[in-house]
């Protein structure tokens, strides 16, 4: 078994994106809209940590400083990224990820986070607000023989609300939710393996579903905003004319708490 020991600035082990963030690791023209709010990559922390292989599986495990929970909103957790610079660290978290990757092209694993994210805040009565966090995915991934699939699905739920809602001045439909939670399923195929296997070529035509919903409950005297359970479709084509270089495009139909788009990328990493 392998450990290795990690201090500083760490990207947070979560999803498939948050890690490995760079345009040739994705399909589509936007990261999900699941790992930009329900798990804000790229998201990265200050902390220290081990991470290793152990027969079939790999791992992570560290401390972090929290969120900031000031941050929150009702879109998401997206605003409560630190960062790292100037960070408070009043509350302090703990996250961890486990990986199978014992079999060729599969990847199959999941990952938590639990902590405070009060950091400052406190309520009328001067106690300190906690707004405990936590956030668990699952996730599966196999690349194989020009096929690419993906599901990720995700759960966050948070405590003391009501007390956050009311120190942050936030009313009715505003409110951050107790809980979040979504998930997407992602199928490619990648054409040249058919037709040029030994081409360092790809061309893959993907489509992705995706539901997600930022206030899957929120606290009593509060309403949830329709706007904020989304569902979209979206459908493109990803063409790779080198490893370092890709090139997308892909159309976006979502229900009426998205939005539709027609986008157009070009991407590379050096």
């Amino acid at each position: 078994p392998a450990l290795n020991f990690r201090a500083g600035n760490v990207l947070v082990p979560m999803g498939f994106l948050n890690e490995m963030h760079e345009p040739t690791t994705f399909l589509s023209t936007h990261r999900p809209s699941i790992e930009r709010f329900l798990i804000p990559s790229t998201w990265h922390e200050n902390g220290f940590g081990a991470f290793g292989d152990a027969g079939d599986f790999s791992y992570r495990a560290y401390v972090i400083n929290g969120f900031d929970a000031a941050g929150f909103s009702d879109t998401g957790l997206r605003g409560g990224r630190q960062n790292g610079s100037e960070a408070q660290a009043e509350d302090m978290a703990v996250v961890g990820r486990l990986d199978y990757t014992a079999t060729p092209g599969l990847l199959l694993g999941g990952s938590a986070y639990h902590g405070d994210s009060g950091q400052t805040l406190q309520n009328a009565g001067g106690s300190d607000i906690e707004a405990t966090t936590t956030i668990a995915e699952a996730h599966v991934e196999y690349k194989a023989q020009g096929w690419h699939v993906r599901a990720l699905g995700v759960l966050a739920e948070l405590d003391d609300v009501a007390e956050l809602n009311a120190a942050l001045g936030l009313v009715g439909s505003d409110s951050i939710g107790e809980e979040l939670s979504g998930y997407y399923f992602e199928l490619g195929y990648d054409l040249m393996h058919g037709l040029a296997p030994e081409s360092a070529q790809s061309l893959t035509p993907f489509v992705r579903w995706e539901s997600f919903d930022t206030q899957a409950r929120v606290p009593s005297g509060f309403a949830s905003d329709p706007a904020n359970d989304i569902e979209s479709a979206t459908i493109g084509v990803s063409y790779k004319p080198m490893e370092r270089i890709v090139i997308k495009a892909d159309y976006q139909d979502s229900d009426d708490g998205g939005v539709d788009q027609f986008s157009v990328s070009i991407g590379y990493i050096f």
